[in-house]
C-alpha cells in the first residue's frame, strides 16, 4: 500500500508551470504561482470561529475546527481539489495543507491534539479510485507537528453513492450509522484531529464524530481544506 514515503517522492517532482494559469514559475514558487494564490477564496484559517466551526456548531460537541478556502466549483481552488480528488494528483493536497499550516502559524493549532484521523474511504472506492486523497493532508500535518495519526480505528461500514447531487438532509440520512470503531482501546482519552479533503453540509464529519464519540473520553476537532460557500 502506498505510505508517506511515496507522497514525499512526488512531492520532490519538479513542476514548471502554474497548475492553474500555465505561466512559468518562478524561483520559490511551488505547483502554484503567488499571483494566482492571491485569488484562492481564502478564509481566516487562524481565527477561534471559522467558517466550519460555524457549520459545526451545535451539532456536535467539539473543540476546534479550521479550514483553508471556500471551495467554490469552477475557480481555480476547487480545480486543485478536484485534481487530488478526481484526476490522479493526490499530491496537491500536499501543497495545500502547507498552505493552511503558513495560515495557522502562532494560532496555536495543534493545540493539544493526540491523533489526527482522515475520513475513512470504503474499501471498494479505495479500489476504484487507487488511493485516499485524504492521506497527504495527514501525512503532512503529521510531519509538521509531529503528531501521529491513525488509519484503522475508524472504518466506513457500508459504501455511499456520490451524494454531489444530495441535500443536507439527505446527506445526514446517507452518512447516518455509516462509520464503526475498531481497538477502541487505542483511542480511549485522546484528541483526535479529524481531517477531510472538502466539507460541503458537515454530514460526513458528523458521521465520523458521531462514531468516535461513543469511546470514553474521546474529544474532537475538525480540519479540511475547502468548505462549500452556501449562498
Amino acid at each position: 500500500m502506498r505510505n508517506k514515503w511515496f507522497w514525499k517522492c512526488v512531492d520532490i517532482l519538479t513542476v514548471d508551470s502554474c497548475r492553474c494559469c500555465g505561466n512559468e514559475l518562478l524561483e520559490g514558487e511551488e505547483l502554484v504561482c503567488l499571483e494566482c494564490q492571491m485569488h484562492f477564496p481564502l478564509v481566516d484559517s487562524a481565527q477561534e470561529q471559522t467558517p466550519l466551526w460555524q457549520l459545526m456548531v451545535g451539532k456536535v460537541p467539539f473543540r476546534h475546527a479550521t479550514t483553508l478556502a471556500y471551495y467554490q466549483p469552477h475557480d481555480a481552488f476547487a480545480r486543485l481539489i478536484q485534481d487530488a480528488k478526481f484526476r490522479g494528483q493526490p499530491y496537491t493536497n500536499s501543497f495545500l495543507t502547507r498552505l493552511l499550516l503558513q495560515q495557522l502559524e502562532g494560532s496555536g493549532w495543534p493545540y493539544d491534539i493526540d491523533l489526527i484521523m482522515p475520513v475513512p474511504m470504503h474499501w471498494l472506492r479505495f479500489l476504484k479510485r487507487g488511493y485516499n486523497q485524504v492521506s497527504p493532508i495527514v501525512h503532512t500535518l503529521s510531519e509538521v507537528w509531529h503528531v501521529p495519526y491513525e488509519k484503522r480505528c475508524l472504518v466506513r461500514k457500508r459504501y455511499v453513492k456520490s451524494q454531489l447531487k444530495a441535500n443536507g438532509e439527505e446527506r445526514l440520512r446517507n452518512e447516518a450509522g455509516t462509520f464503526r470503531i475498531r481497538h477502541p482501546e487505542r483511542l480511549q482519552g485522546k484528541h483526535i484531529l479529524l481531517v477531510d479533503d472538502v466539507s460541503t453540509t458537515g454530514s460526513t464529519l458528523l458521521a465520523c464524530a458521531d462514531a468516535l464519540l461513543q469511546v470514553e473520553g474521546v474529544s474532537i476537532s475538525f480540519l479540511t481544506l475547502g468548505l462549500t460557500l452556501h449562498i
